[in-house]
């Protein structure tokens, strides 16, 4: 009996020990949430599982597990977050993203780097920072994450990058600054990144990068400069790109080119000049791109090609100068690279410009049937060029600068000539048979007809293209075509 009390004192104890413990837990848990607490916002321990709608940052993980999500694509609501919120150290629950988004769902919601959660993160490659407003990277911002690969920062109304914003950033491989408002790129903001090989900084407005503000990138293969507002480049903004390959200044500012330009450029293949304000190319503009393949300058207003502009690029197969203004494109032009062009698959656009219809044309027909291009053939299928009334001309088929020359008679000048003469009906008869064979006239009712006077190039006869009286008597226009074959 005795031995049954004392089992049943120790059972007794026992149970109040535990109630106590778990009482204590219980109330350091309601402590913990209290302290956690933070402007009527309950935070969680885990970053991947923050139910309360009111939080002002809201996280999508692959895994919701403490410390086993790889990916986290967070959004930030609200304004008035500070780095001193409680939300921030919730990050700690997932130390080993490998990539981290945040979204920014309202202007002014987030105004700086949450860099100390960055720098926490023990594997991360991938960061992406959408629609914040920063203004301003600091120096230092991002330096010494080892495992970063990829930070792209678009659309957060970045003005200014500090000296080294950028900087110590071994294993850093792209790099995207896109959709800011970066107005100038100042030397040393890259530095210590030797991996680098992307740099995106389109669609900002940068009018001016300074001599020498990427010579510490030595691998960079691509560098993307579209949507700026540059005027000026010289021989030294691109000082120490050895390697680059890719070079985008599409839809900038330039308005001309000077000698040497991208001589620094030595492995460049690609170079995109579209839609600036080209009107003067230098003729050792390209010198030094012996590696040069695409070259591409649409939506210019180049009004002339110099003749030795192509020597410094003669391992082009893509030659883009659609829609500028260029008035003549002769053979020693295309010479360098004529070669190239009749390879598989090379291209040359000219259509859209104002070529004058001369003998200097007529190596464009040559070429066509030469090339094994199908894309070249299509493309000088749609070149055209424009006859000079007021230039005296002298052609082998003087039947045809007849017929391009002369307006067909107004229908009440017609009847005039009908009245008074049937050998000249006759002879109208015959011109109404060549205007509607060559398409080449537009006939109005009222007034006198109008010569539609834009030629297709490959259509004309090839006798048939006038020649400016001084080539034909200095024997050029001959001598084009001997050069050719």
């Amino acid at each position: 009996m005795e031995t049954v009390v004392q089992y049943l004192l120790l059972a007794l104890a026992l149970t109040s020990v535990q109630i106590s413990y778990t009482e204590s837990r219980l109330n350091e848990k309601r402590r913990d949430k209290t302290e956690r607490r933070y402007h009527g916002t309950q935070v969680k321990d885990n970053i991947c599982e923050i139910a309360n709608r009111e939080s002002k940052v809201h996280c999508y993980c692959e895994s919701t597990d403490v410390k086993t999500a790889t990916k986290a694509d967070c959004w930030v609501f609200n304004g008035g977050i500070d780095e001193t919120d409680p939300i921030w150290s919730t990050f700690n629950s997932q130390p080993y993203l490998e990539k981290l988004t945040f979204n920014v769902r309202s202007t002014g919601a987030l105004k700086f780097i949450p860099f100390n959660v960055i720098h926490r993160m023990k594997r991360l490659q991938k960061l992406y920072i959408h629609y914040a407003t920063l203004n301003k990277i600091e120096k230092k911002t991002f330096s010494n994450i080892t495992t970063l690969k990829e930070i792209t920062l678009m659309n957060n109304n970045i003005t200014e990058l500090d000296f080294s914003s950028f900087t110590n950033l071994p294993s850093l491989v792209n790099l995207t600054i896109k959709e800011n408002k970066v107005t100038e790129v100042q030397r040393d903001v890259f530095v210590d990144l030797p991996s680098l090989k992307y740099l995106d900084l389109s669609f900002n407005s940068i009018n001016l990068a300074h001599d020498g503000c990427f010579e510490h990138l030595t691998v960079l293969n691509d560098l993307i400069l579209e949507a700026n507002s540059i005027t000026v480049l010289t021989r030294d903004t691109f000082r120490g790109l050895a390697n680059l390959t890719r070079l985008d200044l599409r839809s900038n500012k330039l308005s001309m080119l000077g000698d040497l330009t991208f001589t620094e450029l030595w492995n460049l293949n690609e170079l995109l000049l579209d839609n600036n304000e080209l009107k003067f190319l230098s003729e050792r503009s390209f010198d030094g791109l012996a590696l040069l393949q695409k070259l591409s300058m649409t939506g210019n207003k180049l009004k002339s090609i110099n003749e030795g502009l192509l020597e410094g690029v003669r391992g082009l197969e893509l030659l883009d100068l659609r829609n500028n203004e260029i008035e003549y494109f002769t053979y020693e032009t295309i010479k360098p690279i004529l070669e190239n062009l009749k390879i598989k698959n090379a291209v040359l656009y000219l259509s859209g410009n104002k070529l004058t219809c001369d003998c200097r044309l007529s190596w464009i027909q040559i070429l066509r049937n030469e090339t094994k291009s199908e894309p070249l053939r299509m493309a000088l299928d749609g070149v055209t060029c424009v006859i000079n009334p007021d230039e005296t001309v002298e052609s082998t088929s003087n039947d045809m600068i007849s017929a391009f020359n002369d307006p067909k008679p107004s229908k009440s000048e017609q009847l005039y000539e009908i009245e008074t003469n049937s050998d000249i009906l006759q002879q109208d008869a015959n011109d109404e048979e060549l205007y509607e064979d060559t398409n080449q006239y537009k006939f109005e009712p009222t007034v006198q007809p109008v010569v539609a006077n834009q030629l297709t190039v490959v259509n004309m006869p090839a006798d048939s293209f006038p020649c400016p009286r001084e080539l034909s008597r200095s024997g050029e226009d001959s001598l084009m075509l001997t050069d050719y074959n």
